[in-house]
């Protein structure tokens, strides 16, 4: 074998791992499915949260609440029950937004009373297919235990 054939063959077998290593060809595989459950428990107390596209929302109940529904806009709804399912006002409440560099921006939440109990709104932008992390800080009335939440959410905007 010549110098020039050796370069060609060493060449052609580069080729060949190169187009190997670069996978079928195929779809990517599913997104895992969401399964955050959407509560978190602590003593006698259970604290609800979800982040829901505001385009999900149907136009009436955003239109009740004041949201405009975009594509890249999400509510934040959270609320505070005692184990009986009774909604109760926490003492103290606090959303804080994550991004994926790390920048912490507190959310600005709104409490809405109904008959049922206190409810807390927040609009939260959102961006096409990033992850999107919120943190929630809640103190039940009457001594109970603070109780935190951490949650990730990713958007399709399509």
């Amino acid at each position: 074998m010549t110098r020039v054939d050796g370069r060609r063959a060493a060449a052609a077998a580069c080729a060949v791992l190169l187009l190997q290593s670069c996978g079928t060809g195929g779809a990517p595989p599913p997104a895992l499915p969401y399964t955050d459950p959407g509560f978190v428990d602590a003593g006698g107390f259970r604290l609800h949260y979800a982040l829901t596209q505001s385009t999900d929302l149907p136009s009436e109940i955003a239109g009740s609440y004041g949201i405009v529904r975009r594509s890249n806009l999400a509510v934040l709804t959270i609320a505070l029950a005692a184990r009986d399912g009774t909604r109760v006002a926490a003492d103290g409440l606090e959303a804080t937004s994550v991004s994926l560099t790390g920048l912490r921006q507190p959310i600005a939440l709104a409490r809405h009373d109904s008959a049922s109990g206190p409810t807390w709104l927040a609009t939260v932008g959102i961006r096409d297919r990033e992850a999107l992390t919120i943190e929630i800080r809640a103190r039940p009335p009457a001594s109970g235990p603070e109780i935190k939440a951490r949650f990730t959410r990713t958007f399709h905007l399509e």
